[in-house]
């Protein structure tokens, strides 16, 4: 049977009944999987039915499969829908469960962030409920064998929180039978289920090797809704298309509309999280009211970046070293009515941080390597840090946040920041007391302490 993609799925939809088959996969960006599905279970069950759902990450295939076998006393089609389902999971997907996990992490999503956790261990062989299980303590020789890649360098104790909610959990493991899971499914297929009952799993990384997944494709319907992700041109191009497709049909919801130029606006604070677009869309049609078009003015009051927010954005765009991205959220700042002083303020006191920690690691005796880990620099160059009383209210932090933040500085040199400094200084005075428009000044200083850190490294 045909792979359905995105632009093919209107095709499948649209065909009676949905067609023959009794097993649909659906793989990929979890918005997009969750809402094709919702698509189809309204399409298989035109002619009466029910759904039930089913977490993956506590189902047990004995049980599901039990259901699927049996004759319903309900009538219509019984649909039997699992979500994050782990029948694909293998070493071969580990690295793109880790991105995806390291990823949620930094953004502050818990509830992603543990639930790649949980997949990453089932990738790898490894029960996520088990306390012994920790990924920290995971010798590199190991990690390498149940996950396929490296085990990263940086620090990675900050996923025993997320897994520790895991355990005492029940296993997502069939206790009625030692077999594989996708196996014991192959020979309920094989031997035949009711023609009433629909299996639908979802999950967000497939192994396209397995055996599993080449038996749905040639027999059963299986969906890729996956998304090019990163920042390469091509990727961009889709995950925009994929925003536009959601907008036009959030929009039309309720016959709404957004007024020109304001698509990229909305999607550049937004960023590629098609979930998060199509909710801010209903918060702005809600608050509309009667009124047909979202304007500027609403974007601005329902959905702008906070202050903290778009700062922190600037000083990741300089860390980076990222021109183009600087001097973008440098002109959004004053467009959003951020006081240029405010802007040299915040990064004024990021570069004396930067500086502050920088000059540290001259200090004889600290022993700082940039390659250190950060148990290594708990260890061996904290306690000599917390011993300078003079800078114990900038030690205070947490001990990872320091570590990133000498890796940070680590990356300049004395007379950048020294420089830097200076800089931040000639463009304060120019906002107080030059007739130079803000916009140019600050173009200016950025531009400017750019080209002084490629000139200097």
């Amino acid at each position: 049977m045909p792979l359905y993609t995105r632009e093919t799925l209107p095709a499948l939809l649209a065909q009676p009944a949905t067609g023959q088959s009794q097993v649909y996969l659906l793989f990929g960006e979890r918005y997009l999987c969750q809402n094709a599905a919702d698509q189809l279970e309204k399409a298989l069950l035109q002619a009466g039915g029910i759904v039930h759902p089913i977490d993956g990450d506590q189902e047990n295939m004995a049980a599901t499969l039990a259901k699927l076998r049996s004759y319903s006393l309900l009538p219509g089609r019984q649909v039997y829908r699992v979500t994050d389902t782990r029948l694909f999971l293998s070493k071969q997907v580990a690295k793109n469960i880790w991105d995806r996990a390291l990823k949620a992490h930094t953004d502050n999503k818990s509830e992603q962030a543990g639930r790649a956790l949980r997949a990453l261990m089932q990738s790898g062989g490894l029960d996520p409920n088990a306390p012994d299980n920790d990924l920290e303590t995971l010798a590199a020789t190991e990690w390498q064998h149940c996950f396929g890649f490296a085990k990263p360098s940086g620090d990675v104790s900050w996923t025993r929180s997320y897994l520790a909610n895991a355990q005492g959990q029940s296993a997502a493991k069939s206790s009625a039978s030692p077999e594989d899971p996708a196996e014991l499914l192959s020979q309920a297929l094989a031997s035949g289920i009711p023609a009433s009952n629909i299996l639908i799993l979802l999950a967000e990384e497939v192994d396209k090797r397995k055996k599993l997944f080449k038996l749905f494709k040639d027999e059963q319907t299986v969906i890729d809704l996956s998304v090019e992700s990163g920042a390469g041109a091509k990727a961009q191009k889709e995950q925009k298309a994929v925003l536009q497709e959601l907008l036009q049909q959030t929009l039309k919801e309720q016959d709404k509309t957004i007024a020109s130029g304001l698509a990229d606006l909305l999607f550049e604070r937004v960023g590629f999280h098609p979930v998060a677009v199509v909710m801010e869309l209903r918060k702005l049609m809600l608050f509309l009211g009667d009124r047909k078009q979202i304007t500027r003015d609403d974007l601005d009051l329902l959905v702008g970046r906070t202050r903290q927010e778009a700062l922190f954005e600037l000083t990741a765009a300089l860390t980076r070293r990222d021109r183009e991205q600087a001097l973008a959220i440098g002109d959004r700042l004053q467009e959003n009515g951020i006081h240029p002083l405010a802007v040299v303020a915040t990064l004024r006191n990021f570069v004396r941080g930067l500086l502050l920690f920088r000059a540290l690691q001259e200090q004889p005796g600290l022993q700082f390597q940039p390659t250190m880990s950060a148990a290594g620099f708990q260890q061996h160059c904290l306690p000599r840090l917390k011993e300078r009383e003079l800078w114990k209210k900038e030690l205070s932090g947490h001990p990872f946040a320091l570590y990133m933040q000498f890796k940070s500085a680590a990356n300049y040199s004395l007379p950048v920041l020294s420089g830097w400094m200076k800089l931040l200084l000639e463009a304060e005075f120019r906002l107080k007391g030059s007739p130079i428009a803000a916009t140019t000044v600050l173009q200016h200083l950025l531009l400017s302490m750019l080209t002084m850190d490629a000139a200097k490294k």
